[in-house]
C-alpha cells in the first residue's frame, strides 16, 4: 500500500474583497524533490494544481512509467 504524502503549509492567503483563499503547500519526497500543490478557493469553484520540483542531487529515474 502506498504512503500518503505528509504536505506542510506554506502560505494561506484570504481576500476579503473577492472573498477568495488561496493556499500552497509542498511535501517533501524523500531523494528525489518536492510536490508543491496550490489550491484556489472561490465562492464559485475550487481549483487545484501540483508541481514536482527535483531534487539537483537525485540521480538515475525519478518515477517508474505506469505504461511502457
Amino acid at each position: 500500500m502506498a504512503k500518503a504524502l505528509d504536505y506542510e503549509l506554506i502560505e494561506d492567503s484570504f481576500d476579503d474583497t473577492t472573498h477568495i483563499r488561496t493556499m500552497t503547500e509542498q511535501a517533501p519526497l524523500p531523494g528525489m524533490g518536492w510536490l508543491i500543490r496550490t489550491t484556489l478557493y472561490s465562492p464559485h469553484h475550487i481549483t487545484s494544481s501540483v508541481t514536482f520540483v527535483p531534487d539537483k542531487k537525485a540521480k538515475g529515474k525519478l518515477f517508474k512509467p505506469i505504461a511502457p
